[in-house]
């Protein structure tokens, strides 16, 4: 069944209207994360402080926003490596501790390997002061469609 459900994704046509929940510019509850390039032109890493009304139990972000953070930054790496638009076939989330609302979060993601038809990269999440608190591995599929 996974590979008849990578056939259809590889065929998948998408459009960037940027209205994405963690990138887009255009989406008025969105975080407007901008994901760059490291030096190493393969890393993508960004930082973002989420809101309160991103929690789930008090004074703690829910660990659905941040499988959505690793998981942009793992899509973010795909695209990165095929030029082309990229969506998540699998992702696999650790959550290492709790992270207290209002921190500043930087999020990293690297490639790990890849082939014309698929990217598995890995991320993490760490607070200001370096402690990790999330890691992540995900697959990836390139699709048609434009980035921009």
């Amino acid at each position: 069944m996974t590979s008849s459900i990578q056939h259809a994704v590889v065929f998948m046509q998408v459009d960037n209207d940027n209205r994405c929940f963690v990138c887009g510019k255009d989406n008025p509850i969105g975080f407007h994360l901008d994901l760059e390039l490291a030096e190493d032109g393969k890393t993508v890493h960004t930082q973002v402080t989420p809101p309160v009304h991103f929690q789930g139990w008090r004074g703690v972000l829910h660990g659905g926003v941040l499988s959505t953070l690793v998981d942009e930054a793992i899509t973010y790496v795909a695209i990165h490596v095929f030029d082309a638009p990229a969506v998540t076939a699998q992702l696999e989330v650790r959550f290492v501790k709790p992270v207290p609302i209002g921190e500043t979060l930087s999020v990293r993601a690297w490639p790990v390997k890849s082939s014309q038809r698929y990217v598995r990269a890995e991320a993490e999440v760490r607070l200001d002061d370096g402690t990790l608190v999330t890691s992540a591995s995900g697959k990836c599929l390139k699709v048609r469609g434009r980035i921009s």
